[in-house]
């Protein structure tokens, strides 16, 4: 028996031609929000070339989006610096991360099926993802959502791609 999937695509994701309405793509660090982005942005492709870590790739209708499949974002700033356009700047509080992305560790994760891996945990400067023995030899990843940065390290060296990285609700200081 086949299956189809039914896919609702917004507007956006209609016109750049996501039929399938995967995610949205991964702006830049420090990005301004996705409708004025989209307007101001004049795909220049600066920040794709000051890169230095070659994670900022042309995504869909020629517009910057983030790749980290080949590593993670190190928070250098070339790209802000290199944006004359301002659809990327520095936000004026210094404690707001550049982005609202976190890591997320699926089930599939090789160690949960007792595979020794620690990979995304050896790779994380922050010490977000830590690892807890459980009986039956898995070790179960636990990531501290509050150190975590979203650079997207662990997503490229997982091996079986149970790492995704995902906008959060950032909380507001009251």
């Amino acid at each position: 028996m086949k299956h189809h999937l039914i896919v609702s695509v917004n507007r956006t994701q209609f016109l750049r031609g996501d039929l399938r309405g995967t995610q949205s793509s991964i702006r830049p660090p420090w990005s301004k929000p996705e409708a004025e982005f989209v307007e101001k942005c004049e795909r220049c492709d600066d920040c794709i070339s000051e890169c230095p870590q070659h994670i900022i790739q042309r995504g869909p209708g020629g517009f910057p989006r983030i790749d980290f499949s080949q590593g993670g974002c190190t928070f250098c700033g070339d790209c802000v610096k290199a944006c004359t356009h301002k659809v990327l700047a520095f936000f004026n509080d210094l404690n707001q991360p550049p982005w609202p992305l976190k890591a997320e560790i699926a089930d599939n994760c090789l160690s949960m099926q007792g595979v020794v891996c620690r990979s995304c945990g050896e790779v994380c400067d922050e010490s977000a993802i830590r690892f807890k023995l459980e009986v039956g030899g898995k070790a179960r990843p636990l990531l501290n959502a509050e150190d975590c940065t979203g650079c997207g390290e662990c997503f490229a060296v997982c091996p079986s791609q149970s790492v995704t990285l995902k906008p959060q609700q950032q909380d507001k200081a009251a």
